[in-house]
């Protein structure tokens, strides 16, 4: 039973291509999943997962009492830091990858299961200038530059996000993926077919 990463670019189609390889394995599509799974590993309500990564996210210099509270429940130091954070998630993604028949989208599933056997990671991009096009079309922006600004700013959310979370790591090294497709080149239907058929591939 196949596991995929996939990773992807603001734009670049890659949740719909996720989607759609997800449904032709039979696998289900993971991603607000692993906060379930790392509050069912703390024994905590999920909201409570929830809210803590989205202050951790929004506000990194502060923390909240809840997290504070949460923290100390697990006998932590009461201090949320990226390490728990990783720690935490990693532990879910593992979890559940050790399940088979996955297909993980975004949060560094491909730094937190590199080598990891049967595992396939995927990264799916596209030029800024085509990304922001669909962006534009799909949101109904009047103004190209607008969208570009969107794209861009997504891209170096994505970008602090893993060096903040991943000591420094750059989410676009070719070496974290075995797949990496151009939706700009590469038809989004092609794409499907590519991730399918290396997910079900045996190494030789």
């Amino acid at each position: 039973m196949p596991v995929v990463t996939v990773s992807r670019e603001l734009g670049s189609l890659g949740t719909r291509i996720a989607e759609a390889a997800g449904a032709r394995l039979g696998a289900p599509c993971v991603d607000k999943e692993v906060l379930a799974e790392m509050a069912r590993q703390a024994g905590v309500p999920v909201n409570e997962i929830v809210e803590s990564e989205e202050k951790l996210l929004s506000r990194p210099m502060v923390v909240s009492e809840e997290m504070r509270a949460f923290f100390s429940r697990r006998g932590e130091s009461g201090v949320l830091t990226a390490e728990n954070y990783v720690e935490r998630m990693s532990a879910a993604i593992r979890a559940l990858a050790e399940q088979g028949n996955t297909v993980f989208v975004g949060r560094g599933a491909q730094l937190i299961l590199p080598g990891a056997p049967g595992v396939l990671h995927v990264h799916i991009f596209a030029s800024p200038e085509i990304r922001a096009k669909r962006i534009q079309e799909r949101r109904g922006l009047g103004d190209e530059q607008a969208a570009l600004q969107i794209v861009r700013q997504a891209d170096e959310r994505r970008r602090t996000w893993f060096r903040r979370f991943f000591t420094g790591a750059n989410w676009k090294d070719p070496r974290y993926y075995d797949l990496m497709i151009n939706t700009g080149r590469i038809p989004a239907q092609t794409a499907v077919e590519l991730i399918v058929a290396a997910a079900l591939s045996e190494p030789e």
